[in-house]
């Protein structure tokens, strides 16, 4: 019986185990992953996210409307430099 071999010179064989066995390596990785976020993670309260997320929120906000403020003097100032032409 002769084994067939790819374009490095392995068999067929020897590369269907390697990625068997990197699939059981992928598989045993997301299963320890998974026993992590149900066992280990300490997940914060629901309160604390809302604050968290109002927090967020007006920052947000704010940096939006410094952006603004800048875009809107460049826009000006280059309209007042550009019609002194």
């Amino acid at each position: 019986m002769s084994v067939s071999k790819t374009a490095d010179g392995s068999s067929n064989l020897s590369t269907r185990a390697n990625s068997l066995y990197a699939m059981d390596k992928f598989i045993s990785f997301l299963k320890a992953s998974w026993e992590e976020v149900q066992h280990n993670v300490t997940w914060p309260k629901f309160s604390d996210l809302q604050s968290s997320s109002t927090l967020v929120l007006l920052a947000s906000l704010i940096f939006a409307i410094m952006v603004g403020l800048i875009d809107l003097a460049f826009e000006n100032g280059l309209n007042a430099f550009y019609q002194s032409f």
